[in-house]
């Protein structure tokens, strides 16, 4: 890793690690500064593929969220899917056949999702009362909807930033 790097994956932490510290403070736009700080582990892989400094980017700003942010719900967001997802999206679709591709996305999620619903019911609401096997569906289809959508706007961004910005990123 060089020096030009290594600040470059400085200053998108630290640009990430605001987002979320905005998404903890201000009530209503936790999600859209959680997604907005999950596209920077993206940047480095438009251009030269930097897997490495990617991986780096998303560690520190997961340990570095988990300290600062107040709302720990942003944090665990940003650990769980929006940090991690962008990097593996990006090795899903640049080694893996067109076809199973989808369906390994898909997987992910829904292994994401699996644990976070357990950590939510048996970690750290211990008292919350799961009711009804139709409603736990109709939310893992809503999420499952969702994460499609997600997953078409982060393709578009992501080919947005690779048009916009400048060759040596």
């Amino acid at each position: 890793m060089g020096a030009r790097e290594i600040a470059r994956g400085g200053l998108l932490a630290a640009v990430a690690v605001a987002l979320l510290y905005v998404g903890g403070t201000a009530t209503y736009v936790g999600v859209a500064a959680c997604v907005a700080a999950g596209v920077t582990s993206a940047v480095p892989l438009l251009r030269r593929a930097r897997v490495r400094t990617a991986v780096m980017l998303y560690l520190t700003v997961s340990v570095l969220s988990a300290l600062l942010v107040p709302r720990k719900v942003v944090v665990a967001a940003y650990v769980l899917l929006c940090g991690l997802y962008p990097i593996v999206k990006f090795l899903i679709e640049s080694r893996v056949p067109l076809r199973a591709q989808w369906g390994l996305k898909l997987a992910y999620f829904n292994i994401v999702l699996a644990v976070a619903g357990v950590l939510a019911v048996f970690v750290f609401f211990p008292g919350m009362a799961v009711t009804g096997l139709f409603r736990i569906a109709a939310v893992w289809f809503a999420a499952n909807v969702g994460f499609f959508i997600y997953d078409v706007a982060l393709s578009r961004l992501i080919a947005l930033l690779r048009a916009s910005l400048p060759p040596d990123c």
